[in-house]
């Protein structure tokens, strides 16, 4: 009966086990992780931002000009 309520014991405590190690692996990753400079962060965030105006602007154009052509054909 002892024996039961050991491996009990440690099949209940094991995914702590397996938590903290995993939250250890997590904690080595980040040590490891090489972050950006804030002229970086700065400069990538300007790209982004250009890149989603950029991508705005070209379907709103693509809406307008298939608009227009459905119009024009008579689908719509």
């Amino acid at each position: 009966m002892a024996a039961a309520n050991l491996s009990l014991g440690g099949r209940i405590s094991r995914p702590f086990v397996r938590l903290y190690q995993f939250f250890q692996a997590v904690w080595f990753e980040l040590q490891r992780v090489v972050w950006p400079s804030k002229e970086e962060t700065y400069t990538f965030t300007l790209v982004v931002i250009v890149a989603v105006i950029a991508v705005a602007a070209y379907m709103g154009a693509l809406d307008l000009i298939l608009n227009a052509l459905t119009k024009a054909v008579g689908i719509y």
